[in-house]
This record gives structure tokens, C-alpha cells and sequence, in this order.
């Protein structure tokens, strides 16, 4: 019986008998080979005919269904017409024609889609993977933001997703800490530092090619010799001359190239030595419009141009003598001129001009600075370092940039000795450490050229033993720094919170003490003096220590007195002095700063002294806090 329906085409409802399956099967074989076996399509279906089959599932479920469809039982009459069974093949190689090939065609087209989806996926993986740029809105920002803010930098407007003037100077403050070009764009590197971005790719050991080759160049353009030259092969050569170059920027000297030392050679995207804009005209504040140098084109040792006279004449109108003037060569007497503004500035002293040599010296832009009516955390984090060196915030850390932190600044640029404007300018900002860069001054002697002599103390000289103040505090070396009256400041002044215990730094005697009194530059004062004559004088002191007074022995460690702001000092500190063999004050810098303990709050571990002489010189006492 067939099973077809009434509209089949030929008439073949009606036909008597079936066409036997040897007659329609090689009909199809050379087709249906393509999508699976003549056995399983024509066999009944069953787990011993599916379970390894390659066939088209699609195509071989329609073909199996419509062949069984019109071929039910075998032949039982013989001499059968056989025009009826080729009409029958014929319907059949239609029926399947037109089933199979839409079938086919169907899937390629959906495989096409399907790659064509994929491609457009890729094509806008890679346009929301550009690191955003001012203007931009988005998940992207908000990530930049967060990351910004996790570092420390405030970002005006805070996590907002908005790419505006707030997250460009926010920007700007993290790549000028980092040594990069305070551009605001995000480039690879700043985006790596930021946990944004892979690293980039940086030359390393028994690598070949250019990235060597620029490596090595800007090895020697840092007057570091490279043993075998630059041939852009990371050898023994190669990793010698990097380990100089760390040991002289003060890093840590492996051999490797890492990213900190990629930056400071200028090899990455957004250094300051990497070429990427051209020199451009900007204002200066005396309103004179001259070609200032970018951070990318910072000259260097040997070069012969508009860009050295540039720096030339910065340091000159710095009170800088370059020897043979702004004549536009950068040769030793550059070197020396760029190393001492920078021992001046108190940064360190390489002659090489960095990042932070140019934003000083006005070649680059400086980061962005809290200013007068400004709040947010950068003015909080400015607030907190101004507390941290013992000046008072009246109002504390609370954000906001008004009167009391004006006035706060202008004690703090009093005592350094810098112009007191209470205005952060960059300089103050470095001092107070709210901007990284303040170093000792000598760090690298081989280039170093002192300002001012320096007395060397006695090599038989008794030295200190005990830092004198107990922290939280903070100090720079201020010797020689300019004073009132044409003087010079002969000590170190250590900021602390008024009212900070000071401890003996040697054994010996209270020879001297000074009571505060109108005029007084020292204010209540107090000399400390050893058994070979060496003292050490304290000045400034709110209050003087029981047991401690004149005539008294102590030893290292022992409380003398506490931090004050008598005499003539603007914030509560210690003028501390070092008169060896009792002689004339040397810097007491170099010997104090490896007893540095600025950062503990535990005091010395010292025993009471065996004998304690007290004889009183005044008649008034102030007591302790």
C-alpha cells in the first residue's frame, strides 16, 4: 500500500506495486554517500545502526523517512511495468532534491552567520578594549577611576564613568609619579601600572633585535658605556651596563630590565625620553612666549641645540652659573649646573635632567596641586602629610582647602626656608612629601658637586647614638639653607607635634641653657656636651626635661625636653646642631640620617643615669607635657 499524498505528483498514489529497492537505490547511492551509509539510511533505525554513524543527522532523517514512505512492501507480482518504477525513482530524487538541499544550504548559511557574528564580536572586542580618553563614558572609565583611586589619587567627581577634567588631572598626578609623562592620555604603560593592561614587552637576556638595539642606545645616551657597542644583542655587555645604570639611579641594580627601569630609560610608551610630540610654544608666567622642551625631548649629554640652551637659560634664571653660558651645549659644565640645581632642590643629584628636573626648572608641566577652595581626598591626603611633619592643621584632616591649610603651608615653607606663600607649589609639595622625589642630597658623589663647603667632623669626634626626637616626625637637610638678615641655617630642623619627647643622642653633661625671651632665635635652647668637648645644641624646646638641667649627666636616649616653636620658628620643631671637638657647627645631617627614626614611635631602650648633678639657672620652671 503507499502512503503518499494526494497531490504527489505522476499518479504514483495509485500504482500497484512498489519499485524494488535494488532498482532505486544506485539511483541515489552517488548522492546520499555524502551524508551517510545506503545501510543505515535505508535500514531500520535501532542503537546498532546509530551509534557510529557519520551521516548528516538532519538529512538522513528526512531521506530515511520519505524513501520508506513510498517503498512499504517487496514486490509479489513479476512483469511489472517498468516505466511505473522509473517514474516512482524520479519523484523520489525530486522529493529528496527538494528537502536536501535547503537542508544544506540552510546549514552553510547558518554557519556563515555564525562566523560573520563571531567576526562582528571580535571587531567590537577590539573597539571596547581601546583604553579610554578624555571624553569617554562607560564601564572602561569607571574602571580607570577605581583604579586611579585605589593608588592613592583623587579623582574629582569620584567613580563616575565620565572621562572629564577630573580623571585627566588625575591622571596626570599618577603618571608624573611615576616617572611618565604627565600627558593625561592613557597610554600601555600607564595603563599596565594602573592592573589595566599586560605589561609591555621589554628586552631581556640573549634577546636579538631592535628592542635590544634601543635598549643599548638609550644605555649610552645615559653615559653608560656598553661593553661591545650597540648591537642589539642582550648579552654580559648588556646586562653590566643595566646594572650600572640601576646602581646609579638608586634602584635595584639586577641586570634586568623591569618596568621601573624601562621608564627611567625612556624605552616604554609615555617615558620621558621616548620621542612622540613635537616641541610646541607654551606661555611662561612671566607672559614671555618661548619653545619649551616636552618630556620627550629632554636634552642630554652631547647634544648641540635650541632644547640645551632652553635648559641653559632655566638654570640660569634659577640662580644657577653655567660655566660658558646658554651657548646651546650640553658638555660638562651643563652636567655640573643641572647637578647642583638639584642639589639645591634637594632630589637626586645624577646631572641628568628626569621628569622631575624639568617640572622644577619649568621645562614640563607640573601635576595637578590642591589649591584654595579645593576638598576631596587629595586635599585630605596634602592635610595629613602637613600633620605628619608636626605642623598643625587647625580643623585636622577634614578635606577641605581653606585658611587653615593656607596658613598651614605657609608655616611649614617658613621653616624650610622657601618663599612663604601658602600656595603648594611643587617644590613645597616634594618637602612636605605629598609628591615622591625628595632624596638626600650626594647620592651618586662620582657626579655630585657640592654648593657650599662642608666641614668634616674629626674622625676622634664623639658621634650621635640615638636619634633626638621621637617619631612620628620628619626632616630634609637644610644646612646652609637661606635664613632672615643674610644668615645661613647651621643644623637640621626636625619637625615633630609640639610637646615630642627629645632624647640625649650621647652621653654627657648639660652645659648650657637658654631660656626663650623677646628677640630670641632659639628660644628655650639646651647643649648636651660629651667628654672630648663635642656638643650638641637643642633649640626651640616648649619645656625642659626633669633631671636634665644644667649641670646634669645623662646618657643616650634620655629625655632632655620636648619639641616646641619658641625663639623665632613659625611650627614646632627641633633646630638640632653638631659642634665637634666643640668646635665650629658642621652639617649634622650625614651622621643623623642613619639613626633615623622618624617613623617609630617606640623611644630608646636606655638605662637611668648613674648620677644626676641639677643646677638650676632660672627661676621660673616649665614643667613637661
Amino acid at each position: 500500500m503507499w502512503f503518499l499524498p494526494p497531490h504527489f505528483p505522476y499518479g504514483l498514489k495509485n500504482a500497484p506495486h512498489r519499485p524494488p529497492l535494488s532498482t532505486i537505490l544506485p539511483l541515489f547511492s552517488p548522492l546520499l554517500k555524502h551524508f551517510c551509509s545506503p545501510a543505515h539510511l535505508f535500514a531500520p533505525s535501532g542503537p546498532r545502526f546509530t551509534r557510529k554513524s557519520r551521516c548528516n543527522p538532519q538529512v538522513g532523517s528526512v531521506a530515511r523517512r520519505f524513501t520508506k514512505v513510498l517503498i512499504v512492501n517487496r514486490p509479489t507480482q513479476p512483469g511489472v511495468n517498468q516505466r511505473n518504477w522509473t517514474q516512482t525513482a524520479i519523484a523520489v530524487g525530486a522529493v529528496f532534491l527538494v528537502l536536501a538541499i535547503p537542508i544544506v544550504g540552510g546549514a552553510s548559511a547558518a554557519h556563515a552567520t555564525t562566523k560573520t557574528s563571531a567576526d562582528q564580536t571580535f571587531a567590537s572586542a577590539k573597539k571596547t578594549s581601546t583604553l579610554p580618553r578624555l571624553g569617554d563614558k562607560g564601564q572602561a572609565v569607571r574602571a580607570l577611576q577605581q583604579a586611579l583611586t585605589s593608588q592613592g589619587i583623587t579623582v574629582n567627581g569620584g567613580v563616575d564613568g565620565v572621562f572629564g577634567q577630573g580623571t585627566l588631572n588625575a591622571v596626570k598626578t599618577f603618571q608624573s609619579s611615576k616617572g611618565l609623562i604627565a600627558s593625561g592620555d592613557v597610554n600601555s604603560t600607564t595603563a599596565f601600572l594602573l592592573g589595566l593592561a599586560p605589561s609591555p614587552t621589554l628586552p631581556k637576556r640573549d634577546q636579538r633585535g631592535a628592542l635590544v638595539t634601543t635598549l643599548q642606545q638609550a644605555l649610552t645616551q645615559a653615559s653608560i658605556t656598553v661593553r661591545g657597542g650597540v648591537d642589539g644583542i642582550f648579552g654580559a655587555g648588556t646586562t653590566a651596563a643595566v646594572t650600572t645604570f640601576q646602581t646609579n639611579r638608586g634602584l635595584t641594580a639586577t641586570g634586568i630590565v623591569d618596568i621601573t627601569t624601562a621608564i627611567a630609560l625612556g624605552i616604554v610608551d609615555g617615558s620621558a625620553a621616548t620621542p612622540t610630540t613635537p616641541t610646541t610654544p607654551t606661555t611662561t608666567t612671566t607672559t614671555t612666549t618661548t619653545p619649551t622642551p616636552t618630556p620627550s625631548q629632554f636634552p642630554v649629554v652631547g647634544d648641540v641645540n635650541d632644547a640645551v640652551k632652553t635648559l641653559q637659560k632655566a638654570l640660569i634664571a634659577a640662580g644657577i652659573s653655567v660655566s660658558g653660558g646658554a651657548d646651546g651645549r650640553f658638555g660638562p659644565a651643563t652636567t655640573a649646573a643641572v647637578t647642583t640645581f638639584q642639589q639645591n632642590m634637594r632630589i637626586t643629584a645624577t646631572g641628568v635632567v628626569d621628569q622631575l628636573t624639568a617640572q622644577l626648572l619649568g621645562l614640563s608641566p607640573a601635576p595637578a596641586l590642591p589649591k584654595m577652595g579645593d576638598t576631596g581626598d587629595a586635599v585630605k591626603s596634602l592635610q595629613n602629610a602637613l600633620l605628619n611633619v608636626g605642623v598643625t592643621v587647625k580643623g585636622g584632616a577634614d578635606g577641605r582647602f581653606g585658611t587653615a591649610t593656607k596658613n598651614a603651608i605657609t608655616a611649614f615653607q617658613k621653616a624650610q626656608g622657601l618663599k612663604a606663600t601658602g600656595v603648594l607649589d611643587l617644590r613645597s609639595a616634594i618637602y612636605v612629601g605629598f609628591v615622591a622625589g625628595l632624596t638626600t642630597p650626594n647620592t651618586n658623589p662620582s657626579t655630585t658637586i657640592p654648593t657650599t663647603p662642608t666641614e668634616v667632623p674629626n674622625a676622634s669626634a664623639t658621634l650621635p647614638t640615638v636619634f633626638p626626637v621621637l617619631g612620628p616626625c620628619w626632616f630634609v637637610d637644610s644646612w646652609h639653607a637661606p635664613r632672615s638678615g643674610g644668615r645661613r641655617h647651621e643644623g637640621v630642623d626636625i619637625i615633630a607635634k609640639s610637646g615630642t619627647p627629645l632624647y640625649a643622642v650621647a652621653n654627657g653633661t648639660i652645659t648650657r641653657i637658654f631660656l626663650d625671651r623677646p628677640g630670641s632665635l632659639g628660644g628655650n635652647a639646651v647643649r648636651l656636651t660629651a667628654a672630648d668637648g663635642t656638643y650638641f645644641h637643642y633649640a626651640h624646646l616648649s619645656a625642659f626635661a626633669d633631671g636634665a638641667g644644667l649641670g646634669a649627666t645623662v646618657i643616650a636616649g634620655q629625655v632632655i625636653g620636648y619639641v616646641g616653636s619658641t625663639g623665632s620658628s613659625s611650627t614646632p620643631h627641633l633646630h638640632f646642631e653638631y659642634h665637634p671637638g666643640g668646635g665650629q657647627a658642621v652639617n649634622p645631617f650625614p651622621v643623623i640620617k642613619p639613626l633615623d627614626s622618624c617613623k617609630s614611635t617606640t623611644p630608646p631602650t636606655t638605662a637611668p643615669p648613674t648620677t644626676t648633678t641639677t643646677t638650676t639657672t632660672s627661676t621660673t620652671t616649665t614643667p613637661g607635657p
